[in-house]
């Protein structure tokens, strides 16, 4: 298990264009293991420094880094023997460094996705201590391009897990920033299938959501930066990767993104910058000590998520029922056996106010501040009887709330 959130971006520059305050403006954007502009094995002798000292500024500012080495994409695949033989070389460079904490290499497989499985799991062999970063796509672009209809992305991700030993899948869906607001369907139906087929094979899911503009997907905003990120993550996935951080003069369709083609910050990166510090201090590295167990709708659910009813009928013996006009409300688990709920308000525009009530089995609800290191009560039974009601709050969009539940001693 990663020890935060893991924050990251799809990184398209060559790294023969790569200056050194650009692994400052990550650090500052808020990325905790950014990807690395793309650098081939064949370099000249002066990249090959100047990679080298970004690699030893990233370990002294104490950041992991995924190296892109196209070398080892797993569309290079062709046998197993040539490709280990550029793996290893890979591994002679840049495998002992301590900035290195794992590899992208690939997206969107095609049919069975053979040379992925064999790619991969011939990566791990090499890496057994480093993460690899695979994108599939989103549900509709994997089951048409991957799967065709013969495997359930269930099945495909607990074959993909148990074939090749890694434990990262990504996927990506951009249905939530459509300008007229009818993708919100799409986008936590993706999530759903995801994390719900991440539990079944043992895989943390990275999601890939939208920083910047292209066809008839609208330009982000704070409000859009936290309501992907934290509904992503109230949902059970443990990676976020940015698409995309820099515009282009080729691709001027890409734009609005939080750095121009010209290199300029623009408000966007600022926005972004908030959203993930904010939430860096606040949650990233208690998120990724809880294991999620169920999502329920309040007022207007989406993506085939439940409402929730009763605690009967919804496996959660501590929430005695919720109120609002549209949000969710997520329970956790830490190994320990502690529970915590998320309560977040999924419109992507308003403001809602969301509230809970609590059973019996309550002993006090506390608030969850600073990772874990803050905790505000909100509400303590001190001997009342029946259900402990907790103070309603208004959320902006986006807006959670994470709660740590003490029970009843039995």
């Amino acid at each position: 298990m990663a020890d935060r959130v893991q924050l990251t971006f799809w990184n398209y520059n060559q790294f023969a264009n790569y200056q050194p305050h650009m692994l400052e403006d990550w650090i500052n954007l808020g990325m905790t293991t950014p990807i690395t502009p793309s650098f081939g094995l064949n370099s000249s002798e002066e990249l090959y420094k100047k990679f080298y000292e970004m690699l030893d500024d990233a370990h002294n500012r104490g950041v992991g880094l995924i190296l892109q080495i196209p070398d080892i994409y797993l569309w290079s695949y062709h046998d197993r023997e040539s490709f280990i033989k550029t793996a290893l070389v890979v591994k002679e460079k840049f495998g002992s460094h301590p900035a290195v904490c794992g590899f992208y290499v690939g997206e969107e497989p095609h049919g069975d996705a053979k040379e992925y499985f064999e790619g991969v799991k011939t990566l791990k062999e090499i890496f057994p201590d480093k993460i690899f970063y695979m994108n599939m796509g989103s549900i509709e672009r994997t089951e048409r391009c991957a799967l065709k209809g013969r495997e359930s992305i269930t099945n495909w991700c607990c074959r993909y897990t148990k074939e090749t030993g890694s434990n990262i899948i990504g996927y990506g869906c951009y249905a939530g920033m459509l300008v007229d607001g009818t993708g919100l369907y799409e986008h936590f139906h993706n999530i759903r299938e995801f994390v719900e087929a991440g539990k079944k094979a043992g895989a943390d899911i990275w999601a890939t959501m939208l920083s910047s503009v292209h066809d008839f997907y609208k330009i982000p905003t704070a409000d859009d930066f936290r309501w992907q990120l934290n509904t992503c993550v109230a949902c059970g996935c443990k990676g976020i990767v940015w698409f995309r951080i820099y515009d282009k003069l080729v691709a001027g369709d890409y734009r609005e993104s939080p750095i121009d083609e010209f290199g300029n910050k623009t408000t966007h990166y600022y926005d972004l910058a908030r959203v993930q510090n904010k939430f860096n201090i606040l949650y990233g590295e208690i998120f990724a000590k809880l294991n999620h167990k169920y999502t329920y709708g309040i007022g207007v659910s989406y993506g085939g998520y439940p409402y929730y009813t009763t605690p009967n009928e919804c496996d959660c013996d501590y929430i005695a029922g919720v109120s609002g006009r549209m949000g969710m409300v997520s329970t956790f688990v830490d190994d320990d056996g502690v529970d915590y709920c998320v309560l977040i308000n999924t419109d992507p525009k308003l403001a809602g106010h969301l509230s809970l009530t609590f059973t019996d089995k309550v002993e006090k609800v506390e608030e969850v501040f600073y990772n874990g290191k803050q905790l505000d009560l909100k509400v303590k039974r001190d001997g009342q009887q029946g259900n402990l009601a907790m103070a309603s709050a208004c959320y902006a969009p986006g807006q959670m709330s994470l709660f740590k539940i003490t029970k009843v001693k039995e």
